[in-house]
């Protein structure tokens, strides 16, 4: 994708707004975290996630070189599901298992 394409794509979604918590003097922090909260999830699926750090931009990447700049939480499940080429269930049983050991449910 090109580099116009890219910075004019949709607008944020309402799930990369400002975090709880979130401080001036730390005003990356959470987007880092729900950033690696992704990678656990797609980690699975044989996909990695990265973050230019400029607006709601992921970039979804499978082992074999291809990627998909996704715009937002929704647009990362679909280019998720393209690569990968299965249906993400983010609430898979086996999925939180394998993202959290430590959680009893």
């Amino acid at each position: 994708m090109c580099v116009l394409c890219y910075e004019l794509a949709p607008e944020d979604h309402w799930t990369d707004g400002v975090s709880v918590g979130e401080t001036p003097d730390m005003p990356g922090r959470p987007r880092y975290r729900r950033t690696r909260i992704l990678a656990a999830v797609l980690a699975p699926y044989g996909l990695t996630v990265s973050d230019p750090g400029k607006g709601a931009h992921r970039v979804i990447a499978d082992r074999k070189g291809s990627a998909e700049v996704a715009a937002a939480l929704p647009a990362v499940w679909q280019a998720a599901e393209r690569l990968s080429r299965r249906k993400i269930d983010v609430l898979d049983p086996g999925l939180l298992a394998a993202i959290d050991p430590d959680d009893p449910a």
